[in-house]
């Protein structure tokens, strides 16, 4: 699951300009990864994906329902803009590589739509 988690991660830095994969580089769940946009709201991305039937979150698990922004994306504190731009993203074991690219597919159209009407 990890690997999945990885190759998902690589491909949104490759294709969609201003991510930030936040807690890269610590360790974390295999399967979760958090990725701020830059210039893009993630209620907006949230939206998107679900229009295209792709489930994401905007939230931490254990805050599922809530408005507010990330507590530990907005205690790192160093850009703002990351803990209302954050997508939480969740893969399991029935996830595949062809899901990895259709959401990858999914974000990069949804991201430049957003950022060109903002």
């Amino acid at each position: 699951i990890s690997g999945l988690r990885d190759t998902f991660e690589r491909n949104v830095a490759a294709r969609v300009p201003g991510v930030f994969v936040n807690g890269a580089g610590a360790e974390r769940l295999p399967g979760t990864s958090n990725i701020s946009f830059e210039g893009v709201a993630g209620e907006a991305v949230l939206i998107n994906l679900d229009l295209k039937g792709i489930a994401v979150s905007t939230g931490s698990a254990c805050s599922s329902g809530s408005i507010e922004p990330s507590r530990v994306i907005t205690a790192l504190g160093d850009a703002p803009w990351r803990a209302r731009s954050a997508v939480r993203f969740s893969f399991g074991r029935f996830n595949s590589e062809s899901d990895i690219e259709r959401l990858v597919d999914a974000l990069d159209e949804t991201v430049r739509n957003l950022r060109e009407i903002s």
